[in-house]
């Protein structure tokens, strides 16, 4: 049995996202600020027992709306193996919330556009 390892840089970005993410909402007074919160309060957790040893950064990072870095975040955290739950007892809370985050957000586009 092989061990996986924990994808320190993935962590770092989506730290960044979700710290991006979180001062767009921040005039947000709906479900989707608290949970876009709560899944920082998880990554920066994550980012804090397992951080990264080289410098992470997010490419366009400060031009990206809310919609973009959930989106990013989502996909950087879907492609961790699930076998990480063992080490990262929150990453099936985080995928769901992030889940949650994203159809909200598109519902609000939705009803907007």
């Amino acid at each position: 049995m092989t061990a996986v390892l924990i994808p320190t840089e993935s962590i770092g970005k989506v730290d960044l996202l979700l710290g991006q993410a979180t001062m767009l909402a921040v005039d947000r007074w709906d479900e989707v600020a608290g949970m876009i919160q709560e899944a920082m309060g998880i990554v920066l957790l994550m980012a804090a027992a397992h951080p990264s040893g080289r410098p992470v950064d997010v490419p366009g990072l400060a031009s990206m709306c809310t919609m973009d870095c959930v989106d990013q975040a989502l996909r950087e955290v879907q492609s961790w193996d699930l076998a990480l739950a063992a080490d990262l007892p929150d990453l099936a809370r985080l995928r769901v919330l992030l889940t949650d985050v994203r159809r909200d957000l598109n519902g609000t586009a939705a009803r907007q556009g």
